[in-house]
């Protein structure tokens, strides 16, 4: 079996949160692309990893022409019921990068956003989706990508080294039951910088949460780039 299909495993499981981490996106909306890219507002956004969807409806609500993708059969079935005004801009791609043309968009993508969705991919699958998301988006566009960092401790602690830089996580409490589950960490600015290098970097931050004393901390690192 295939990183690939044992992630989707998991991801069928569906991630049915009403909001998820809005104070991302909501940052991304509210502190970057408001400010700094007015201009792109009507353009075209693709949410890639967009789960049931509450991205990429709240970028809707701002104007942008949105698409969002993901492969979980399940929550793209979900975002469709949830936001039946915008129910044919979302669709599933396929696992490997190397099978999908694009994503969403075929050119003149003038934000792509990953929230939570790139460190599932080797490091040299992540190059040819990247790539893939770089030659369709026009030049100057953003790009806002989350990486879970290796300050997560729960799920860094409690992974192994897989293949081509993923780690294998496997730990359960009483939320969650986590079970060879491919995820690929950031060790530093620098390490996040490499990921991304298509684009020139514009903002590095990070953000994490707490909520519960038996979890650890979440902690992820963003990075916002545009192609030169």
């Amino acid at each position: 079996m295939s990183y690939f299909d044992k992630n989707k495993a998991y991801w069928e499981m569906g991630y049915p949160a009403e909001n998820v981490d809005h104070p991302v996106y909501r940052g991304l909306w509210g502190r970057i692309l408001k400010p700094d890219f007015p201009q792109f507002v009507g353009g075209k956004l693709l949410d890639f990893g967009c789960g049931q969807g509450a991205n990429t409806y709240f970028m809707h609500t701002r104007g942008f022409d949105v698409r969002g993708v993901d492969i979980s059969e399940t929550d793209i079935t979900a975002a469709k019921k949830k936001y039946p005004d915008i129910a044919d801009k979302f669709s599933i791609c396929e696992l490997r990068p190397q099978d999908n043309a694009f994503y969403g968009f075929e050119s003149d993508i003038s934000v792509v956003m990953g929230i939570q969705a790139f460190y599932y991919f080797t490091d040299s699958d992540l190059k040819v989706l990247v790539d893939k998301l770089y030659a369709s988006m026009k030049k100057g566009g953003v790009f806002y990508a989350t990486m879970m960092g290796e300050e997560s401790k729960e799920f860094f602690d409690n992974s192994t080294a897989g293949e081509d830089g993923l780690r294998i996580v496997n730990f359960k409490n009483t939320r969650l039951d986590v079970k060879d589950y491919c995820m690929s960490f950031v060790k530093d600015e620098a390490s996040l910088k490499r990921k991304f290098s298509q684009f020139k970097p514009l903002h590095i931050g990070y953000y994490t949460a707490k909520f519960r004393s038996d979890e650890g901390n979440g902690m992820h690192w963003t990075f916002c780039g545009i192609k030169e």
